[in-house]
């Protein structure tokens, strides 16, 4: 979570490093500050290979476009990826064919995030309880976790229910250390988690230097580790085969629109579709429009430009050394260092593909080259030696062998990463004074089980997309529709209960919540939970 990388809950001194450079609004500092506030405009057209990317289960759907755009519509969603896909399917799956629905993205489906994640479905809970119960009190922290935490089992659900090869699956997860200092941190908070979440906490195991080396088959480097259930999937897939079933089953009320970019949102004189959507192929009247596109959304939103931004990440797929152990895909990795953490899943089968991304803090600047950068369209050199290099030295020679047949780096990529300031989502409905778009007063509903019109954000998971978009986007669907008080029963891919007893109230955006998130709340966050 927040400013520095794409998971800083997954390690709570990746901030130390940076909120050192911080401190001294350096020359590097003001300049990431710059980008950060600045718009950050459209994604680029021609973005780096994604492995996930390849090979298709849906060709058709890659470039799908209707022969023109429908004038007018009750929902336009932007966006193609994981919070977009939850929308749809919460809105669809409630309502039927009664809405019609349209969905606006930039290049090819699903080229963003989802696209080129990690493949994680991975909270870590003795860490997110600890930096959370500062903020919130210890009885919010648990409910902010647990939300983290139930993706695995709904997102399990929703690639079983598709009949999917999306990969999707329980891991164990072994955060690996590097050093003594670091190690001692974390177990005294695995320890913590007992008083607060116990059930979590007796799924957790701590791991000596000797022992974690023999269990996990890793080299001399390994200081200890901790291990836990999660999960992990290829995420391209899933989302993609989701998309298209929604297409098939309602053919009607439900239409994507790739290589579309919306290049301005205005308002206009209807009661009912007071917006204009402008894109490179026509324009759409619309009674509400949903902001799913993560760390490209304040170009659209200029008022939560430097709370919202773009922080680029890296990723590889990479042969297994010959040594490796055959896991069939049953576990996953984190390497946590005092400056910087990396993350790894390996795919089923014999030989899977070590899927292995981080090095933000070797990117250089101490990582503030890459704060507010947008475009995918390049790798940075020297994030991409460090990811290259991470394998064989983490697991040792016994482990690793010699590389694989056809070399060791298979492809590598870059992806943008949305990031708060303040560590949480933005999820909920966009204030005038956020958007600058005004609306008319005599604005009504569409329709009886719709709200009245308005614009609407689910973005800014801070690299956690796996544990927040999807039910994210379910709760921005519920309120949406007007149903937060309904007592619902649970479904595929959504709880049981009202919103807000599964939903945490603290990722609703409001203007306060924007105003307040800033750089220096965050270095004084980090410093309230003990991390400078």
């Amino acid at each position: 979570m927040g400013i520095i990388y794409s998971c800083i809950r997954d390690s709570f001194l990746s901030i130390r490093i940076t909120v050192g450079a911080l401190s001294t609004l350096s020359k590097d500092f003001r300049e990431a500050l710059r980008r950060a506030n600045s718009d950050p405009g459209l994604p680029v057209p021609n973005p780096t290979a994604s492995f996930w990317q390849e090979e298709p289960l849906c060709p058709g759907l890659v470039n799908t476009e209707s022969d023109g755009l429908p004038e007018a519509v009750d929902i336009v969603i932007i966006g193609s990826g994981i919070t977009g896909a939850s929308i749809a399917h919460s809105i669809l799956k409630e309502c039927g064919s009664t809405h019609r629905v349209v969905m606006l993205e930039a290049r090819q489906v699903c080229s963003g995030a989802t696209g080129r994640n990690g493949g994680h479905i991975k909270a870590r809970p003795y860490a997110d309880f600890q930096l959370m119960k500062r903020r919130f009190g210890p009885e919010r922290a648990r409910a902010i976790v647990e939300f983290w935490v139930r993706h695995l089992k709904i997102l399990m659900d929703l690639a079983m229910a598709e009949g999917v090869s999306a990969e999707c699956r329980e891991v164990e997860t072994v955060d690996l250390f590097f050093h003594h200092d670091v190690f001692d941190e974390a177990r005294e908070a695995a320890q913590s988690l007992a008083n607060g979440i116990p059930d979590l906490a007796a799924k957790m195991h701590s791991w000596g230097a000797a022992e974690a080396r023999k269990a996990f088959s890793v080299g001399d480097h390994v200081v200890g580790a901790i291990s836990y259930p999660a999960g992990a999937v290829w995420p391209y897939r899933l989302i993609t085969a989701i998309l298209w079933s929604l297409l098939s089953s309602y053919p009607s009320s439900f239409s994507i629109e790739t290589n579309t970019p919306v290049t301005s949102v205005t308002t206009n004189k209807e009661r009912e579709r007071p917006f204009t959507i402008t894109t490179n192929r026509g324009s759409i009247k619309a009674s509400h429009i949903i902001h799913a596109t993560n760390a490209h959304a304040s170009h659209l939103i200029p008022g939560i430009r430097g709370k919202l931004f773009g922080l680029r990440g890296q990723m590889s797929a990479q042969r297994p050394g010959k040594s490796f152990p055959k896991l069939n895909g049953t576990r996953s990795w984190s390497f946590i260092y005092r400056h910087g953490f990396d993350y790894i899943t390996q795919r089923p089968g014999d030989g899977g593909e070590v899927m292995a991304g981080g090095g933000w803090a070797q990117s250089g600047d101490q990582g503030l080259c890459e704060i507010g950068v947008y475009s995918d369209d390049e790798t940075n050199y020297l994030t991409g030696s460090h990811l290259s290099g991470i394998m064989p030295m983490a697991f040792g020679p016994k482990s690793w062998g010699e590389d694989g047949d056809g070399g060791r780096v298979k492809s590598m990529w870059t992806g943008s990463i949305g990031l708060t300031a303040d560590l949480l989502p933005f999820v909920g409905k966009l204030d005038v004074s956020l958007t600058g778009r005004k609306l008319p007063s005599h604005c009504k509903a569409t329709k009886k089980d719709l709200t009245a019109p308005a614009e609407w954000i689910c973005a800014g998971y801070s690299g956690e997309g796996m544990v927040n978009a999807w039910l994210c986007g379910t709760a921005l669907a519920v309120m949406v529709l007007g149903r937060e008080d309904v007592d619902a029963k649970e479904e595929l891919g959504k709880p049981g209960g009202r919103l807000f007893d599964w939903f945490p109230r603290e990722m609703l955006i409001s203007p306060k919540r924007v105003r307040d998130a800033s750089v220096s709340r965050l270095i004084g966050l980090a410093g309230s939970a003990g991390l400078v």
